[in-house]
C-alpha cells in the first residue's frame, strides 16, 4: 500500500518521519511522500488548509491509498482530512497498534494489543459514532446503525472481558515469579529501543533461536531462559523494545510484559552504537523515561552498546555520549566482548554469596553436592577422608540451606 506521512512541528517538537516511515515499512506500506508544516495545530485540518490542498495532489498525482499522520488526531480531524483527501488517515498511535498486531504471537501480546485498540476506540467512539452519521467517509465505515451509546457500551464490554482475561495471566505469571525467587535465582532483563539486536543479544547468551530482525517490535512476548553470567545462574528475560512517544495506552496495556522491569535484579539496557551520537543520546533518554514511567526504582542498570561490528568508531562515540552509568561494548551477532557482558553482569546482579563450607561426606551430603553442582557457581571441591571442603558461589537462599548441613560455613568479603 503506498502511503503519504505527514507531520506538524511545534516549537518544541522534533522532526520524526523517518522513524514513521520505518513503522509504516514494517507492516508492508511504503512511503511516497512525505509533508511537514511548522504551525500551531490546526482546529480543522492539524496542519493548515494549504497543506491540505498540497497533500490532496500528492494523493491524487502518487496514487496514495492511505495518509499517515505522526501528531495525534482528534476524531473530527480525521473526518475532515478524509473526507477532503478521499483516502483513509491514521495517526501515528493507529500505526503503532497496527505494527503491534502484526508482531503479537503469543495469547497475552495479542490480549494486550486488543485491549489497546479497544481502548483507543472507546476514547473516540462517541464522537466517530456522530461523525459517521454525516456520511460515510474513509475511515468511518463499520459503524452500521449503531447508536452512540449502544457502541460505546459493546466496546466498554469488550475492554472488561480482556481485562479478566489478563488479569488471570498476571495470576500466572506471579505464581512463576514467586517460584523463581523460591529457587533463589536473580532475573536479568534485556530492554532498549527497538531494533537495538536484544532478540540478537538473547540468542547469543541463552544458545536459542527466537526470531530476530531489523523490522521493528519483533519482539512483543517475554521469552526467559536460565543463562550462566560467569557461572551464575540468573534468569535471562528478552522483552518489548521501547520508542520514542510510547503511547501511554501501550504502557498501560503491555503492564504484565513492562513489570518484568520493576522485578528484575539487573536491566541490561541495550543500545545501537552503529547510529549517529545524537540519536543514540535521544534513544538512551527515551528509554530511561520510559523505565522511570513503568515506576523501576533502585534497580542496577547495565548499558550494553551493541553492534560494534559495523562501527569502527565506537570507542569515539562513547567518548561524546560522555555517559556516567557502568557500561560494556559488544555484538551480538558476532559474539564479540560477551565475556565482558557475563562479568559485569555477574558483578552487578547481585544474589549471589561467596562461601566456603565443611560437610560430612555422607548420603545426604551427596544430593547436597549434586545440587550445588547444578545450582552453584563451584570454585573448588574437595574431598578429605570423612569430609568435604566446598568452595562455590551460591544464591542466597540455596547458602541457607548449605550452612544447614555444614558444620563450619565462611561467607568470603
Amino acid at each position: 500500500m503506498r502511503v503519504a506521512v505527514v507531520q506538524r512541528l511545534d516549537d518544541w517538537s522534533d522532526y520524526n518521519l523517518d522513524e514513521l516511515k520505518e513503522l509504516c515499512k514494517g507492516v508492508g506500506y511504503e512511503p511516497v511522500y512525505a509533508l511537514v508544516q511548522k504551525r500551531a495545530p490546526h482546529p480543522k485540518y492539524q496542519v493548515g488548509p494549504g497543506k491540505v490542498e498540497e497533500l490532496r495532489k500528492a494523493v491524487k498525482n502518487l496514487r496514495v491509498e492511505k495518509v499517515v499522520f505522526e501528531n495525534e488526531l482528534k476524531p473530527v480531524q480525521e473526518y475532515n482530512l478524509a473526507k477532503a483527501l478521499s483516502v483513509p488517515v491514521i495517526s501515528r498511535t493507529q500505526l503503532i497498534l497496527e505494527t503491534f498486531a502484526l508482531r503479537a504471537a503469543s495469547t497475552e501480546a495479542k490480549l494486550q494489543i486488543k485491549l489497546a485498540e479497544l481502548q483507543y476506540e472507546l476514547s473516540r467512539a462517541k464522537e466517530k459514532v456522530r461523525l459517521a452519521k454525516r456520511g460515510e467517509q474513509p475511515g468511518f465505515h463499520g459503524l452500521g446503525a449503531y447508536e452512540a451509546d449502544v457502541y460505546y457500551n459493546e466496546i466498554f464490554r469488550r475492554v472488561s472481558v480482556i481485562k479478566e482475561k489478563l488479569k488471570a495471566i498476571r495470576v500466572r505469571k506471579t505464581m512463576m515469579r514467586r517460584k523463581r525467587l523460591e529457587a533463589g535465582l536473580p532475573s536479568v532483563v534485556l530492554t532498549g529501543y527497538t531494533n537495538a539486536g536484544k532478540t540478537t543479544l538473547f540468542n547469543a547468551l541463552a544458545g536459542e533461536n527466537s526470531p530476530a530482525g531489523p523490522q521493528l517490535f519483533t519482539t512483543l512476548s517475554t521469552t526467559s531462559r536460565i543463562v550462566k553470567f560467569n557461572g551464575r545462574r540468573a534468569y535471562l528475560s528478552d522483552t518489548v523494545g521501547f520508542i520514542r512517544n510510547l503511547p501511554h495506552l501501550l504502557v498501560e496495556s503491555f503492564h504484565s510484559t513492562l513489570s518484568e522491569f520493576i522485578y528484575a535484579d539487573l536491566l541490561l539496557l541495550v543500545v545501537d552504537i552503529s547510529e549517529p551520537v545524537d540519536v543514540i543520546r535521544e534513544k538512551l533518554n527515551t528509554c530511561l523515561n520510559v523505565l522511570d514511567e513503568v515506576g523501576v526504582k533502585n534497580v542496577p542498570v547495565l548499558i550494553v552498546f551493541n553492534k560494534v561490528d559495523v562501527c569502527p568508531d565506537f570507542t569515539h562515540k562513547i567518548e561524546q555520549i560522555n555517559l556516567d552509568m557502568d557500561y560494556v561494548v559488544v555484538s551480538g551477532a558476532t559474539g564479540y566482548n560477551l565475556q565482558s557482558l557475563h562479568r559485569e553482569a555477574a558483578r552487578l546482579m547481585g544474589g549471589y554469596v561467596h562461601l566456603k563450607a565443611m560437610l560430612t561426606n555422607e548420603g545426604p551430603t551427596l544430593k547436597l553436592l549434586a545440587e550445588i553442582k547444578d545450582v552453584c557457581n563451584v570454585l573448588k571441591i574437595e574431598f578429605n577422608g570423612g569430609t568435604v571442603e566446598v568452595d562455590c558461589e551460591a544464591p542466597v537462599q540455596f547458602a541457607e540451606k548449605i550452612r544447614n548441613m555444614a558444620s563450619e560455613f565462611h561467607v568470603i568479603q
